[in-house]
């Protein structure tokens, strides 16, 4: 696939680059097209307000139309409309701004003080012109024109003698006006041969379509705020050109030529359209044409480099998957290479095969060694039983014969106060030697029975425990649910607070001992804290405390065997957490020990353990 994107990854840019180019000469020459039809009709409005000017000049010398007032002014201003279609109505207005003469019937003077051509013309004594309006005596688009009439000379007096320049000044007494009607325009362009999919309109500033080659923009219609906006803005742009806003020159339906028509007070412009189909149609099938001959050669190729690959590489990929697949469920019965050649797949087989015999010979050692490991739990389990039970006799054998011994011997050691406490300390360490004897075997047999995963209720947990220390001010707070063995959580548990209520009671006997239970959120764990008002432990002594048999230093005759705290710290990290004790305590001793936050593998409901997230400082309850 890689040749085939070769070959034809080259003739596909040529292509492209050779249709973008005639692309691009496509929309200019589109360009200069638009604007050169814009521009002719402008300049042939143009044309016929400067004709209109000039016969309103030439008209104005007449006899008949030279004053307001003239005799013959109607039938000469009739006579002159007949022969001039392309304008409405010839009219005459005299100083007071009435409608004096008119071709047009005239029931009475007419008032035409409010027209701006009329004003200019008055004002500046030359032409005047008016926006685009609707004619008074045909109801359609016209552009009034006036023409000033002045009075006689009057020469300027005070002159000095002999000079040649002699002032004079003409009073406009009147103006001589006609409607240049826009009929022509619209026939002009309905006539006018365009490109297909063209489309032209004249319109005023204000949105207001004079003439449209379009059906749909008849004379009178006004055209939608976003396109006069983008008339606006092309003609603008026209002016000042910008790169960055050729969008108002070439929109995506087509493209757009604007052209401003002068002479007129607020201005025209004309607007010449033509869509992208019509415009770039033959290059643009062109390329459709191209775009399905190239996919039909890139189909037909890839096509053809899929069977091949199909073939020699799909397969032989699907077999060794399958046989992959059978390797990892434990089946190395396979066989991954079944094509003996030189190939890379075939080397792959092969060493897919050499790895399942591999893993097929240390699966075999791990059951081995796995049986091994069980028969070795059995014979440690029978050993601790053996331990426990039969290896504590000799204990129970020296302290029982001790009593018989110190109830023989009374009188005798009665009297003598040394061999009496001589007695007692037997009885004694033989005692606290069963007992150290028997928890360190539970110590040493802690990981070879069956752990339980369920839901723990840690605040139940220490409820249970803190009814062994009736005498102790025991403070609970909200305690989480966490996934354990109930049986290991609860010893735990009960030597912690074994461990504060003895360390408590030795601050102060006369009184009781004051341990605090609470918990805390850290991230993925719960902290759970055991805190007590002891006197503490050293901070040199506070990981010695959690080895075997060991005490303080000073507290030798502790009723502890020493094997509470390790035990405690071996139940934590069975169950993934860890134990230390704190630093934080300003007084006391605080150990605190973390456990696995996440639910229970069986899904199975919390009970009234802490919500994850909250945290046990609050609500603190008196067990």
């Amino acid at each position: 696939m890689l040749l085939v994107a070769a070959v034809l990854a080259p003739l596909a840019a040529f292509q492209a680059l050779h249709m973008g180019e005639q692309r691009a000469v496509l929309e200019s020459h589109e360009h200069v097209s638009l604007d050169g039809i814009a521009r002719h009709i402008g300049d042939r409005l143009e044309l016929e307000l400067t004709t209109a000017a000039r016969l309103l000049e030439s008209l104005s010398t007449l006899p008949q139309l030279s004053s307001p007032y003239a005799d013959g002014c109607a039938s000469a201003l009739v006579g002159i409309h007949a022969g001039q279609p392309h304008y409405t109505n010839f009219s005459v207005v005299d100083a007071t701004r009435h409608v004096v003469c008119s071709s047009g019937p005239l029931p009475e003077p007419v008032d035409v003080s409010g027209s701006e051509n009329i004003q200019a013309a008055f004002a500046s004594g030359g032409l005047g012109l008016s926006d685009f309006k609707t004619g008074l005596l045909t109801g359609k688009p016209v552009i009034v024109l006036s023409h000033p009439l002045f009075g006689p000379r009057e020469d300027a007096a005070g002159l000095a003698p002999g000079a040649q320049a002699v002032l004079t000044r003409r009073q406009v007494i009147g103006t001589l006006n006609t409607g240049l009607s826009l009929d022509w325009l619209q026939h002009m362009l309905e006539r006018r041969p365009l490109p297909d999919g063209t489309r032209v309109t004249v319109m005023a500033r204000d949105g207001l379509v004079l003439a449209s080659s379009d059906p749909e923009r008849p004379p009178g219609f006004r055209v939608s705020p976003a396109d006069l906006r983008l008339a606006t803005t092309a003609l603008a742009l026209k002016t000042h050109p910008d790169p960055d806003h050729e969008t108002a020159r070439h929109r995506g339906e087509g493209f757009l030529s604007v052209h401003q028509v002068g002479g007129l007070p607020s201005g025209a412009v004309v607007t010449v359209e033509r869509s992208a189909a019509a415009a770039l149609g033959s290059v643009d099938r062109l390329a459709q044409w191209w775009l399905l001959a190239f996919a039909a050669l890139a189909a037909v190729s890839l096509g053809t480099v899929y069977l091949i690959v199909n073939h020699l590489v799909l397969k032989r990929l699907d077999h060794l998957s399958d046989t992959a697949r059978g390797y990892a469920r434990g089946n190395y019965d396979g066989q991954a290479d079944i094509w003996g050649d030189n190939s890379g797949l075939s080397a792959l087989g092969r060493d897919l095969d050499g790895m399942a015999a591999d893993l097929g010979a240390r699966e075999r050692s791990l059951r081995n060694a796995l049986e091994d490991m069980t028969r070795a739990r059995a014979e440690t389990a029978r050993f601790a039983y053996i331990a426990a039970h039969d290896l504590q006799e000799p204990l129970r054998a020296i302290g029982g014969f001790t009593r018989l011994l110190e109830k023989r011997l009374g009188p005798v050691v009665a009297e003598d106060e040394t061999a009496q406490g001589y007695m007692g300390r037997i009885v004694a360490a033989a005692e606290r030697m069963r007992i150290m004897f028997k928890e360190l075997m539970d110590y040493a047999v802690m990981d070879s029975g069956e752990r339980r995963r369920e839901s723990v209720d840690m605040e139940t947990v220490a409820r249970r425990a803190a009814l062994h220390h009736p005498d102790a001010d025991i403070r609970i707070g909200r305690l989480p649910v966490v996934a354990g063995d109930p049986r290991q959580l609860q010893r735990l548990m009960d030597q912690l607070m074994e461990n504060a209520a003895t360390h408590g009671r030795e601050a102060d006997a006369e009184k009781p001992p004051m341990i605090a239970v609470s918990a805390q959120r850290r991230g993925a764990v719960w902290e759970i804290s055991v805190r007590d008002d002891g006197p503490g432990i050293p901070p040199r002594d506070r990981e010695a405390v959690f080895h075997l048999f060991k005490t303080l230093k000073g507290r030798d005759n502790s009723p502890g065997s020493g094997v509470g705290l390790p035990m405690a710290r071996r139940i934590a990290e069975l169950h993934g957490g860890r134990m230390w004790i704190s630093a934080d305590a300003e007084r006391g001793c605080d150990v605190r020990f973390t456990l696995c936050a996440r639910p229970p593998a069986d899904g199975s409901a919390p009970g009234s353990g802490a919500e994850p997230g909250s945290t046990s400082q609050d609500g603190v309850a008196a067990a």
